[in-house]
C-alpha cells in the first residue's frame, strides 16, 4: 500500500510540474486530431463502405473497394503507370537542375539577390495562373511556340493533342513551377558545408571536379534525401498543373493517380473507391520514403 501511495504522488506531482506545458501542446493536439487524425479514420472508414455522398447511410462492403480498383477498374492501372512515369520523368530532373541552380547561385556573381528572386518567382504564382498561361502557349492552334514555330520555318506541333508529346510538356511545367524550391533547399545545403573542407582539398590538389564529387555531394546527401522525399511526394500529389493543361488527356496519357481519384470520388461520386485510392497512394507513398531513407541512411563522414 505504501509503495502504491507513493506512486500515485509521484504521478501527482508528474502532472502538476508539467500542467502548464500540457496546457500550451492542447490547442495543437485538438488540431492535429482534428484535421489529421480524425480525416484518416474518416478515410479508411469510407474506403471499407459504399457511399455516394448523397446518402446519410455508408453499408460496410469490406475490401470490396480494393478488389474492385485492382480487377474490375482498367483506369486505374492506365493511372498508376501515368503517375510513374511522369514521378520517374520528374523527379530526377528537378533534383538535377535544382542542384546545378543552386551551384550557380552559390557562385560570386554580380547581381545575385535579383537572380535568385528570378527563379524563386514560378514557384509563388498560382497553380491555376500556370495552367492557363501554358495552356496559352502550348496551345496547337493559336499558342505562341507554335506561332514562332511557323516564323523560323518550322511546322506546328500537337502539343497537347498527341500522347508523345503532353507528358513531355506536363512534366517541363512541373519543373518550371517548383523547381526553385529544391534549387533554395541545395543553396542552403551548399552554404552551410563547411569552408575548411574545401580549403583542405585545395591544398591536396584536388581539382573542381574531384572537389565536386568527394565533398559537395557527400555532404549534401541529408539535403537531396529531404529533395528527394518531397518531390515524390508532390509528384503522387500532382493534380492542378495537370488538370489544367490536358485534364488527364490525351487518351489518357496523363491521367494520373489524383486525376482519377478527384473523379472518381467528385464526378461520379463513388467515394469508396476514391477513398481506397486515397489509401493505396498512402501506402505507396510511405515505401517509396521508406525506400529513399533506407537508400541515403548512411551517415556523411567529414
Amino acid at each position: 500500500m505504501a509503495i502504491t501511495g507513493k506512486k500515485t504522488n509521484r504521478v501527482k506531482l508528474f502532472f502538476k510540474k508539467n500542467a502548464s506545458s500540457y496546457l500550451f501542446l492542447l490547442p495543437f493536439l485538438i488540431l492535429y486530431f482534428a484535421l489529421t487524425v480524425f480525416p484518416i479514420a474518416q478515410t479508411v472508414q469510407i474506403s471499407l463502405s459504399k457511399w455516394d455522398m448523397m446518402s446519410p447511410n455508408k453499408p460496410f462492403v469490406g475490401l470490396k473497394n480494393f478488389r474492385d480498383l485492382f480487377f474490375n477498374d482498367p483506369l486505374f492501372w492506365i493511372s498508376v503507370k501515368a503517375t510513374l512515369v511522369y514521378i520517374f520523368s520528374n523527379v530526377p530532373l528537378k533534383i538535377v537542375i535544382g542542384l546545378l541552380l543552386a551551384l550557380a547561385l552559390n557562385k560570386k556573381l554580380p547581381g545575385k539577390a535579383f537572380h535568385r528572386t528570378a527563379i524563386f518567382i514560378p514557384i509563388v504564382i498560382n497553380i491555376a495562373a500556370v495552367g492557363l498561361l501554358f495552356q496559352w502557349i502550348f496551345n496547337p492552334r493559336m499558342g505562341a511556340l507554335n506561332y514562332y514555330l511557323q516564323k523560323i520555318g518550322l511546322g506546328p506541333q500537337e502539343w497537347l493533342i498527341k500522347p508523345t508529346w503532353t507528358m513531355a510538356v506536363v512534366v517541363l511545367v512541373s519543373i518550371w513551377w517548383s523547381v526553385a524550391f529544391n534549387a533554395i533547399v541545395f543553396l542552403a545545403g551548399l552554404q552551410s558545408i563547411p569552408g575548411g573542407l574545401y580549403e583542405a582539398a585545395k591544398i591536396d590538389g584536388a581539382n573542381k571536379r574531384q572537389t565536386f564529387w568527394h565533398i559537395t555531394l557527400p555532404c549534401l546527401r541529408g539535403t537531396t534525401m529531404f529533395v528527394c522525399i518531397t518531390q515524390i511526394i508532390g509528384s503522387f500529389q500532382a493534380f492542378g498543373n495537370i488538370y489544367m493543361l490536358t485534364g488527364g488527356g490525351p487518351s489518357n496519357a496523363t491521367r494520373v493517380l489524383m486525376i482519377h481519384l478527384y473523379e472518381t470520388g467528385f464526378y461520379y461520386f463513388r467515394m469508396g473507391p476514391a477513398a481506397a485510392m486515397a489509401i493505396i497512394l498512402f501506402i505507396i507513398i510511405m515505401l517509396l520514403t521508406l525506400i529513399v531513407l533506407t537508400l541515403f541512411k548512411k551517415q556523411v563522414e567529414y
